[in-house]
């Protein structure tokens, strides 16, 4: 036990004694409070190839230093003890700083003074688990808080519009009503064209509180720990086709608004047919939401890629600006040749470094539209179908990839003039 880092480290002697230690297998546990890595300190000064050996028989904790009791160093196992008073910290040398000293092999002294440093051992353990509990406690909340304040937004940014535009239709129609014998055709084409456009923006508001409202009933059950209450219905599904006809149906406007193009990075992908063992609304909403995202992210007029393969089908000139998928890595638990891969790759600012450790956890989101739960939900999700799920930000310094895998109904895909 050392009163500060200097202590430990001031000419090399405890250093010496700890590396002989080690050289011996000894297990050393170190408590000091600490201003800097003391394990990386000591690895540094050690001159052994095995680091990683050396650092595992080294355990250090944390103490908080106390101004009322004289710093004492405490140096004991089951054969000797060594106490050194530290007088002076500011002193260079060992002799300088140091004041009485203690040295004794008395098995009795011994044992007090180990039982002494084991309890103190065990209150540090104690501390070090109340304050991860009570820094994960405050981060929880302060996410909590911030999930409600943005909840609240988002359920009241729609529910203003419907409501709004619901009162101006109710303007209208009556106004519609009491002339409609009356007006210009001109000017009835007029009003059933504003009756029209707003019902266009009530049906959108109300199908983006519907997810919403989805969402959260969503985070609701996953977070009940009850696997029964999001229910999974699995069936043989073209991948393929849901991808495109999410694309041309449910996502043709927004790619439209923004001018992106739609690049699938296989060449033959519009012939192919890769058949997954999936729940098609789950994969739809998993598709929806990371291709959603992809086109949120992206620049006016940029690029989305999608890619489809398998482990042993990817090749360098397929991949183009999306690099690095680490597939064995990320799916070392996974039969490689049962699983298909798809990658969604935008050309936005990439993913923030402060939000990729916690990407896929909940209400964490890089954006001033949305709550944070879509990529927590789409997780667990891709997860309960049997696969998994990672991003990384491009290496070319353009955008975002998301790599899912799903478990193929088959081993071997199909094209349609095999099938037909």
């Amino acid at each position: 036990m050392f009163p500060s880092i200097g202590a430990l480290t001031r000419e090399g002697l405890f250093i010496e004694l700890v590396n002989r230690k080690i050289n011996e297998h000894a297990a050393i546990s170190i408590m000091s409070p600490l201003n800097r890595d003391i394990k990386n300190y000591l690895s540094e000064s050690n001159k052994q190839e095995n680091i990683k050996q050396y650092n595992r028989n080294i355990v250090v904790r944390e103490i908080a230093k106390s101004q009322r009791i004289k710093s004492t160093i405490l140096i004991v196992d089951k054969k000797f003890l060594l106490t050194v008073e530290l007088n002076d910290d500011s002193k260079q040398t060992f002799r300088e700083a140091s004041g009485l000293s203690t040295y004794s092999t008395s098995k009795p002294t011994v044992s007090s003074y180990l039982s002494i440093f084991n309890s103190l051992w065990d209150q540090t353990e104690l501390y070090h688990n109340l304050r991860t509990a009570n820094e994960k406690l405050v981060e929880s909340e302060q996410l909590e808080r911030e999930f409600i304040n943005t909840a609240a937004h988002e359920l009241r940014t729609p529910t203003q519009a419907i409501t709004g535009y619901i009162e101006l239709d109710d303007e209208l129609l009556d106004h519609l009503i009491k002339l409609e014998n009356k007006l210009e055709p001109q000017e009835l084409e007029r009003l059933h064209k504003k009756l029209f456009e707003h019902h266009e923006s009530i049906s959108r508001n109300a199908t983006r509180l519907e997810n919403l409202i989805n969402n959260l009933l969503d985070v609701a059950r996953i977070d009940s720990n009850q696997k029964d209450l999001i229910m999974l219905h699995k069936e043989k599904i073209d991948l393929v086709k849901e991808i495109k006809d999410l694309l041309n149906f449910h996502l043709d406007q927004k790619l439209k608004g923004k001018n992106i193009k739609i690049n699938f990075i296989n060449d033959t992908l519009l012939n192919e047919q890769y058949w997954i063992h999936a729940d098609r609304s789950r994969l739809n909403q998993i598709l929806n939401n990371l291709i959603d995202n992809a086109i949120k992210f992206s620049k006016n007029s940029g690029t989305l890629d999608i890619l489809i393969y398998e482990t042993d089908a990817i090749q360098e000139n397929e991949t183009r600006r999306i690099r690095n998928l680490k597939i064995k890595s990320a799916q070392s638990n996974q039969d490689e040749s049962e699983h298909v891969y798809i990658a969604i790759s935008d050309s936005g600012r990439g993913i923030s470094p402060s939000i990729l450790p916690r990407l896929f956890e909940k209400f964490n989101t890089d954006s001033n539209v949305g709550t944070g739960l879509g990529l927590y939900i789409s997780k667990k999700l891709v997860e309960a179908m049997g696969g998994k799920i990672w991003a990384f930000n491009n290496n070319d310094g353009i955008g975002s990839t998301f790599v899912f895998s799903l478990p193929l109904s088959t081993k071997d895909r199909t094209t349609e003039k095999d099938s037909s």
